[in-house]
């Protein structure tokens, strides 16, 4: 199954919170850019315009001088007197209107991506980098963690607890190890390493399975987790 949440109560809200945020966000301002862009877009119709004023003229031209031809010795001259003035005149008005479309649409282009960038650019420049590190950081430890106690059946019950709590003391910060156990270090040197694992597996965004140490954890309230904690140890 494909992971893209933690586990954790509290870091699994905050995660989708901030995806369903980003998605509304990306939806508005899109939404946003699109119109203006249409808006703006539709100022290129004058240029439109004034080019197809320009290409009547021309086909007007040829119609005259269609019209000319026949006139007898003197027809052909006239058509093409009458052709060649009138695209003189028409094709620069043509030429124009055409640039002026052309520049209409290029400003809009650049209005609607500076808009863009301006409101969605900072957005996803935060929130990309944080939202795929935690992906990576939760799918990285459940490969490491989950599917290899699967596949190796010695790295499963206390000799998983006691990596897990090794990793906790070499890796996180004291106030987090204190949000699990009142004696971090006690707890290690005396092998008690559940609560220690517990912070290890949050700290990846990892959920500790119900019945472990079922019978060694009890008596010891100091060491249940809180949210708190739990959110804590997944922004280490």
């Amino acid at each position: 199954m494909v992971r893209i949440w933690s586990e954790l109560p509290g870091a699994r809200i905050k995660e989708q919170v901030a995806d369903a945020l980003t998605a509304l966000w990306l939806l508005f301002w899109g939404s946003i850019a699109a119109q203006l862009f249409v808006l703006l877009a539709g100022f290129a119709e004058a240029g439109r315009a004034v080019r197809g004023g320009g290409q009547t003229m021309v086909d007007a031209g040829r119609n005259l001088g269609d019209g000319l031809a026949g006139i007898p010795l003197v027809g052909p001259g006239l058509r093409d007197l009458a052709r060649n003035a009138f695209t003189g005149a028409g094709t620069p008005i043509a030429d124009f209107g055409t640039s002026m479309e052309q520049f209409i649409l290029v400003v809009a282009a650049v209005l609607t991506l500076l808009l863009v960038l301006v409101t969605i650019g900072p957005w996803i420049q935060r929130y990309l980098p944080w939202r795929m590190e935690r992906l990576a950081r939760m799918r990285a430890g459940h490969r490491a963690i989950r599917v290899a106690s699967q596949l190796w059946p010695a790295l499963r019950g206390e000799r998983l607890d006691e990596i897990l709590a090794m990793r906790a003391v070499a890796r996180l910060d004291y106030p987090t190890l204190l949000s699990f156990t009142p004696d971090p270090l006690g707890d290690f040197a005396t092998r008690r390493y559940d609560r220690l694992a517990r912070a290890e597996l949050a700290s990846v965004g990892l959920r500790p399975p119900a019945t472990r140490h079922a019978d060694s954890s009890s008596g010891r309230d100091a060491g249940l987790l809180s949210s708190d904690s739990l959110e804590r140890a997944t922004n280490i």
